[in-house]
């Protein structure tokens, strides 16, 4: 259903837009370009278990004369669209494997005045394998793209993996998958009788809840026995509400599981957690 209505909207762009476009060549904003990316992260949503997963990649194709209109300020775009998708996620109750990811590319076959935006389209069986914790391994990162070539494959020959134990080793190179950085920060407690204090997060998991087996306890009765959990997922600090009886929220609105930033302030009952650079 999602991507019928998704077909009908576009089509009535083409009818309207396109004749404007023609005649009175309005330069693209912004705007333009962030709604077109919150739509493409509706078409590809997905459910798994109890939440709904969208793309944290994304791909906008400009035509060069539009391009060049953000030329002189890309990177400053794609960081405050990015922020503008990780927003709407939180918003409707989203979940994001890590924080959007948005490039502002060029092609010759995008028309004038026109917007091709390109989402990474989710792999079900990571996803399944992500909402029944399979792939919830402490500091690693889930990895959504096979790895490079196997030890032993000969360094641009094309060829299959040689077995043989006489092979010549000088002819051979050796691929690692690229590492992740784990994310580190300091999270800022301050609570219902609790002077304000402070906890590095150097990766792995830190349990938060009333209950003393967590790795940070706090003293807020509207806060659950295990209510929370910050993680690391691809390089980002993920935080997971644990079915908590109160919820959680980032920045206002309740989140199920979300990536985080510098800044962001998560609150359990009346405790907040804000996340803060590593000092």
């Amino acid at each position: 259903m999602t991507r019928a209505l998704v077909a009908i909207e576009r089509f009535f762009e083409r009818l309207f837009e396109r004749p404007a476009t023609r005649l009175f060549h309005p330069r693209l904003q912004p705007v333009q370009l962030q709604r077109r990316l919150e739509r493409a992260m509706e078409a590809e949503r997905r459910l798994s278990a109890d939440r709904t997963y969208v793309p944290d990649r994304y791909r906008i194709v400009l035509h060069p004369s539009d391009h060049e209109g953000f030329a002189g300020y890309r990177g400053t775009l794609e960081s405050d669209l990015s922020e503008a998708l990780l927003a709407r996620a939180r918003k409707r109750g989203y979940t994001l494997l890590a924080r959007p990811s948005i490039r502002l590319e060029s092609s010759r076959e995008v028309r004038s005045g026109e917007i091709l935006v390109q989402a990474e389209v989710l792999d079900p069986g990571v996803l399944r394998e992500v909402s029944t914790g399979l792939r919830r391994v402490d500091g690693m990162p889930i990895p959504r793209r096979p790895p490079g070539p196997a030890r032993g494959t000969y360094a641009g020959s094309g060829q299959a993996p040689v077995s043989s134990p006489q092979r010549d080793l000088s002819a051979t190179a050796a691929f690692e998958a690229p590492r992740v950085a784990t994310p580190t920060a300091t999270i800022e407690i301050a609570g219902p009788g609790t002077a304000p204090y402070g906890v590095s997060f150097l990766g792995g998991t830190l349990r938060v809840g009333r209950g003393p087996e967590n790795d940070i306890v706090l003293t807020d009765d509207r806060v659950s026995r295990r209510h929370g959990a910050f993680t690391t997922r691809q390089g980002a600090l993920i935080y997971t509400d644990q079915g908590s009886t109160n919820g959680s929220f980032v920045n206002g609105s309740m989140v199920s599981e979300i990536a985080l930033g510098t800044g962001d302030v998560v609150r359990l009952g009346n405790t907040t957690l804000t996340i803060r650079p590593d000092r």
